[in-house]
């Protein structure tokens, strides 16, 4: 499926014996791709039926390496048409902890499979002892911190075997001990640990307009020569700060950064768009990609602020210290009491305290909206301010400790047990199965024709297993029916206490939800437990004369809805 991906690919840069791509390119550059989109979910249709003229697609490596569900089954279909790039969110090349070894296997894992040009994180950390805040923080740029992430740097790149890429960040802080500018600190960076840059155009402008820089004096001292890629998006102008949201068109200011960059450069650098948040169809996007073209040859006017001069930097704790105490207030959620003005570089009209706030403020806002999208049925049971006093406590309480935050929903259940009544409590599980089998590796449906030739004595010795994606479920109350019902739009009332039994399970990419009857339940129950057929009715039918009719209805019923595995 990826073949015509890979040929496209093998014209830019030769591929070595095992079908990777050398660690560094021959002449020292990335090879170019031209112009490229990031893949996101809502434009898979269109690309499909469509193969719009674009380039390249971007993926977020996240979404793709820690998910057997369809996700995979659409990046395969991208790959067949279509070079891809990996981009990733959680690598926390600045982080103290120690590497995740986890995750860079599964990252090679997909490197593997996609073959990308190249692969990109954030010059950032995302978390310390072992907590993510799901956000690309701030370093502070000190020798000290030089060093550590150097290390790192070379430590992942002989891992993956290939040079890393490493994008500039968009910063809403400044620490007051960075004893050098941004930019240095990059340049210097990528020197030290030979690697490769991807330069954010929006990035720089967020930065420089937050911080009162020079974007000039930002882009000049850069070494160009190592850009692999460029990023377009758009963003959020608060007054006081700009947020990176990737939900707008890309406005001219930094339009005229990305001409800049690439007049500077001397020389064709991939580009592509971003758009995150109220993601448009997908030719408005192509659009946007269509104005690099123009934008790429245009005579540019950089954008221009009344650079903040700072004073020397203040001599800080140590770099570990230094993490520590930031995400500290970011999950204490009390700037004030984490002292801000000690640690953070004030600005005219940004106080040190507004700036961490939107850290606060922005590490509740993804836990929380995670969370919410995920529990239709509950939110319509409890009422939408008892469900968001619910999931705020759980936010409070409950930091995040793996790099995908879809995964961050797994403790949510347990919240809900101890914080509310037990029907609150089965919506919330069977929620949560839902949500999360969406990820599962979906495993061949056994089909009718595969037991055509075996006998009843040989069925009552065999050994059947549900679909890998597959939870069974005893309630004692009817769950199903009241999800079912929210989810057709409708209004139920909370039901009568009344036992009910479920298979939550994924099939062709669809969840399913299949009632069963409590014996019907306690036959799967003994089967998928490691029992024969013959043991599992045994174990579980009192043997009446209905049973007979009962489990070949039962039978029929698994088979014709897919419950059983091949």
């Amino acid at each position: 499926m990826i073949v015509k991906a890979l040929l496209k690919l093998k014209k830019m840069t030769k591929l070595t014996k095992d079908g990777t791509f050398p660690y560094k390119t021959k002449d020292g550059n990335f090879p170019y791709l031209g112009y490229g989109v990031g893949l996101r979910p809502p434009h898979y249709s269109y690309i499909f039926e469509n193969k719009p003229p674009i380039d390249w697609f971007e993926i977020i490596s996240e979404n793709y390496m820690d998910t057997d569900g369809r996700p995979k089954r659409m990046l395969e279909k991208v790959l067949a048409d279509y070079p891809v790039i990996m981009h990733g969110v959680s690598l926390s090349i600045g982080t103290v902890d120690p590497l995740k070894s986890e995750y860079l296997r599964k990252l090679k894992d997909l490197m593997a499979w996609v073959q990308p040009a190249w692969v990109s994180d954030h010059l950032c950390w995302t978390g310390v002892a072992h907590k993510n805040t799901h956000d690309l923080l701030p370093v502070p740029y000190t020798e000290e911190a030089l060093t550590h992430i150097i290390d790192r740097i070379k430590q992942v790149q002989d891992i993956l075997g290939r040079q890393l890429v490493l994008e500039n960040p968009s910063t809403y802080l400044e620490f007051s001990s960075s004893s050098m500018p941004e930019w240095e600190f990059i340049a210097r960076m990528a020197e030290g640990a030979d690697c490769g840059l991807l330069l954010d155009a929006n990035n720089v402008y967020v930065s420089c307009y937050n911080h009162k820089w020079d974007p000039k004096t930002y882009i000049d001292a850069l070494p160009l020569d190592r850009v692999a890629q460029i990023h377009l998006a758009g963003h959020t102008n608060k007054g006081t700060h700009i947020v990176d949201t990737h939900d707008d068109h890309v406005i001219d200011e930094v339009w005229n950064v990305y001409s800049y960059i690439m007049q500077r450069a001397g020389r064709d650098i991939s580009t592509m768009v971003e758009w995150d948040g109220n993601i448009p169809d997908f030719p408005v996007v192509l659009a946007e990609v269509e104005k690099a073209r123009v934008w790429r040859e245009k005579a540019t006017e950089l954008p221009t602020f009344n650079v903040h001069r700072r004073n020397d930097a203040a001599q800080g704790p140590a770099y570990a210290a230094q993490l520590d105490t930031m995400q500290a207030a970011i999950l204490d959620g009390d700037a004030a009491a984490h002292k801000p003005e000690d640690w953070i570089v004030s600005k005219p009209d940004f106080p040190a305290s507004d700036q961490l706030k939107v850290y606060i403020s922005g590490y509740r806002f993804r836990l929380f909206d995670t969370v919410y999208e995920d529990y239709p049925a509950l939110r319509h049971y409890m009422g939408k301010d008892a469900f968001n006093k619910l999931l705020d406590a759980y936010v409070e309480g409950t930091p995040s400790e793996h790099p995908n935050i879809s995964r961050y929903i797994e403790k949510f259940p347990a919240h809900v047990r101890d914080h509310a009544d037990p029907f609150a409590h089965e919506l919330a599980v069977m929620e949560t199965h839902i949500s999360r089998l969406f990820d599962a590796k979906e495993t061949v449906a056994l089909t009718p024709e595969a037991l055509a030739d075996i006998t009843p004595e040989k069925l009552m010795g065999t050994k059947l297993k549900g679909r890998a994606a597959l939870a069974l479920c005893a309630f004692a109350w009817p769950v199903n029916d009241y999800v079912s019902a929210v989810l057709a739009d409708e209004t139920p009332e909370k039901p009568k206490e009344t036992a009910s039994f479920v298979a939550v399970y994924r099939h062709n990419d669809t969840m399913w939800r299949l009632p069963l009857e409590e014996r019907e339940h306690l036959l799967l129950s003994s089967l998928f437990s490691g029992m024969t057929v013959g043991e599992a009715m045994e174990a579980a039918l009192p043997g009446n004369d209905d049973d007979a009719a009962d489990v070949q209805r039962w039978f029929s019923k698994w088979m014709s809805n897919g419950v059983l595995a091949a």
